[in-house]
């Protein structure tokens, strides 16, 4: 009974610190102009399709922005100046299409089939038009909530 208590005391710490990492910000170190997803097709068999999500912002000092979550997905970030407008944006892949898997009764038929892909754990629960996105102050990681992303014209990419 005192090992049980020894071992819960180190894990329960390590839960509680790990769900603490995860709180969202009041208020972010930039404005939000907008923020908009876009549904991006492939052009060529086997091109992956995707959603890109994109936030206009303006800030007075410089930000380093490092990943977004949307859609139960997280995604990299990266930074660039669009119309004279600061935007981060980042890509959320699609998941491999039905025509990538073979199914057949003979289980040799299906060699080459990819491995279903592998569900993320994300932090956060969100809405269909909400992401969240994580920057760098300091040392830190933070993470901000933008609400009413607009979805966008979808894209055929070439």
């Amino acid at each position: 009974m005192k090992l049980f208590k020894l071992l819960s005391l180190p894990l329960l710490l390590v839960t509680l610190t790990k769900c603490a990492s995860y709180k969202l910000e009041n208020t972010a170190p930039f404005d939000v102009k907008s923020a908009t997803s876009v549904s991006r097709i492939g052009g060529r068999p086997g091109s992956p399709g995707g959603t890109e999500v994109k936030i206009v912002y303006s800030s007075d000092k410089e930000i380093k922005f490092d990943s977004m979550f949307y859609n139960n997905k997280k995604a990299k970030t990266r930074t660039f100046t669009e119309n004279k407008m600061n935007v981060v944006s980042a890509i959320f892949y699609s998941t491999s299409s039905s025509n990538d898997t073979q199914m057949h009764n003979d289980a040799s038929k299906e060699y080459g089939n990819s491995a279903p892909a592998k569900k993320e754990d994300i932090p956060f629960t969100l809405k269909e038009n909400e992401v969240v996105i994580s920057y760098i102050e300091g040392k830190k990681t933070k993470y901000f909530k933008i609400g009413n992303v607009k979805t966008g014209k979808p894209v055929m990419m070439q």
